[in-house]
């Protein structure tokens, strides 16, 4: 579901994760027709500070250009001051999650890091850090390529402070920095010895200290061997490692060109030589020489890496959908449970129990909150007439807010507000930190509908026959809609106009500002499905007799043909209706 558009232009459709510096988000760039990731600054940092930092984010990724790092597309702020960075949205697992499945092969790990080194001596070629280099930050494309995520708290060196020696993640942070030194491109390299140890080993040099005697090792304490956790593994590897985590910068290699160099060409003279599976060749490597710096190409044969895939048996129907966040899966099931599972193994991280369930039919399916995962927090409604905000990693609650009633709706977390709907005919608007109301709206019956937060308006629908438009931050109607029945379906904001279906059995395109209609499409049942709007078309469902999805041309709601393009092309944007089961059995 779209959550807003920024400039006019990005329509954000799906939170991927949180960066050092804000949330970032997979986006439709409306104007180039592409997919994107658009960074968004986070609330609490919207200070000149926090914005000054910003836009050297962007300055400092826009200033490199390497296969190897993430590409910056532009920059911007919002009509509400909302900045924004936008990045190629690059596809694939990052080498975290990747872990999550079992210790990839050698061969595989050392032409990974060999690609990250050629890519972090670009970057230090140009006197910029990266500060943060860990698995979460390398993204395995499905080509086989490593590309480095987020100099969100790169600086260049000449302008490194105080304030920002200390900015990072510890299990990978050089004793350097720890000691409040300033530091410079060998702190990346101890990083860098930090990732490959964790890839070789699956456990990081220290192993799962809490943080003071982790920062007391990484100044005082020699790590085993990786050997020692994974027998096989060259002598040259050992020492490479021993060099990368010294606790002295003078140590380390010279240059991550000296660490890109030995891993892709291991020393003939290692006794013995590793076996088979253990070498990488150098032709993996193969790029052109530019200025001294070359250009690393992805292997074109890796071995694929282990997933697992499983089930998870819970104790009720699941009619909530997942949410799906840094490798773990939350989901809601009529059990009463709300489910945390690990994305490799479906293993339970945890589980929370959210109270007593009293089931609603509504017209032949049954209806269930959806997590939103955002800062860390899980927040979802539940049949128990609670809102509960839970806290990721371990599912502890962070706050509980009670309605009049059953909650099915869906949350939207926007700007540090939780907006949510209630059978108790209301729309709330919760404080995302404490749960605290910030205002509520009073609709004419329930509200089974989930919000859309676009450009400072919440769109919602209600079974009162009513699609209403509320001041995000006061609640106050801007307008409403009224259709012929209940709407249950959640609408999607693009372009200017509000899609949604309604039990009336039509599918409405309204203005967005204004709430006039733009135009109607009847269908042959209710319409309780939520669209789809991508490249023109509005996809939907709908309960008529022939089992139909609909896909209308969103600027008039008219389906060109009966059928979809045989060989599935889009590039005639031909819309059409189609059976339902036929999607399924195809």
């Amino acid at each position: 579901m779209a959550q807003r558009v920024l400039a006019g232009r990005y329509e954000l459709q799906q939170l991927l994760g949180r960066g050092g510096m804000g949330d970032v988000w997979a986006a439709r760039d409306g104007v180039m027709e592409r997919t994107v990731a658009v960074k968004l600054l986070q609330p609490h940092l919207g200070t000149a500070e926090g914005e000054e930092l910003f836009f050297r984010e962007a300055r400092t990724a826009g200033a490199l250009s390497h296969p190897g790092i993430v590409t910056v597309h532009d920059l911007g702020r919002d009509g509400d001051g909302t900045l924004y960075l936008v990045m190629e949205n690059v596809p694939g697992r990052n080498l975290g999650v990747v872990l999550q499945g079992g210790l990839p092969p050698v061969a595989d790990v050392l032409a990974w890091t060999a690609q990250t080194a050629d890519a972090l001596h670009a970057a230090h070629s140009v006197r910029i850090l990266h500060r943060d280099l860990k698995p979460a930050n390398l993204m395995l494309t499905p080509a086989g390529s490593v590309k480095i995520l987020d100099f969100g708290i790169a600086r260049y060196i000449s302008t490194l402070t105080v304030a920002s020696r200390v900015v990072g993640t510890v299990a990978y942070m050089p004793p350097e920095r720890l000691l409040g030194k300033v530091g410079d491109a060998r702190g990346d390299l101890y990083a860098l010895g930090c990732v490959l140890y964790e890839l070789l080993t699956g456990r990081t040099p220290f192993g799962g200290l809490n943080s003071p005697a982790l920062m007391y090792a990484h100044v005082h304490t020699p790590p085993a061997p990786p050997s020692s956790h994974r027998p096989g593994l060259p002598p040259h590897l050992d020492a490479l490692l021993a060099e990368l985590l010294a606790k002295e910068p003078g140590d380390r290699p010279v240059s991550a060109a000296d660490v890109r160099d030995r891993l892709s060409r291991p020393p003939a003279s290692s006794p013995p030589g590793p076996p088979p599976d253990l070498r990488v060749e150098p032709s993996q490597f193969v790029g052109t020489v530019t200025d001294g710096l070359r250009t690393s190409s992805a292997r074109t044969a890796m071995a694929k890496p282990f997933q697992q895939l499983w089930t998870q048996t819970t104790g009720g129907a699941v009619c909530s959908s997942p949410a799906v966040v840094d490798g773990i899966v939350y989901i809601g099931s009529n059990d009463k449970n709300m489910y945390a599972l690990d994305a490799a193994t479906g293993t339970p991280r945890w589980t929370h129990t959210t109270g007593s369930i009293r089931r609603y039919l509504l017209s032949g399916s049954w209806a269930a909150s959806s997590p939103a995962v955002v800062d860390g927090t899980v927040y979802i409604g539940s049949n128990g007439k609670n809102v509960y905000a839970l806290d990721a990693a371990t599912g502890t609650p962070r706050w509980t807010h009670t309605t009049g009633s059953v909650v099915q709706s869906s949350p939207a977390v926007v700007d540090g507000t939780v907006y949510i709907g209630s059978s108790d005919k209301k729309v709330y608007a919760l404080d995302a930190a404490t749960g605290t109301p910030r205002w509520t709206h009073t609709t004419g019956s329930v509200v089974q509908s989930s919000p859309a937060v676009v450009d400072g308006t919440v769109y919602i629908g209600s079974s009162d026959k009513k699609v209403y438009a509320l001041d995000a931050a006061t609640g106050t109607p801007r307008w409403t809609h009224t259709t012929g029945n209940p709407v249950r379906s959640s609408p999607v904001v693009v372009d200017g106009i509000v899609y949604i279906g309604s039990s009336d059995m039509k599918v409405y395109a309204l203005d967005a500002a204004t709430g006039t209609p733009r135009w109607t499409h009847t269908t042959g049942g209710w319409v309780h499905s939520s669209p789809a709007v991508v490249d023109g078309t509005v996809y939907i469902g709908s309960s008529d007799k022939d089992k139909k999805v609909y896909a209308l041309n969103a600027a008039t709601g008219t389906p060109a043909g009966r059928t979809p393009p045989a060989d599935g092309s889009t590039h005639h944007r031909r819309s059409w209706t189609g059976p339902s089961t036929s999607a399924a059995t195809t």
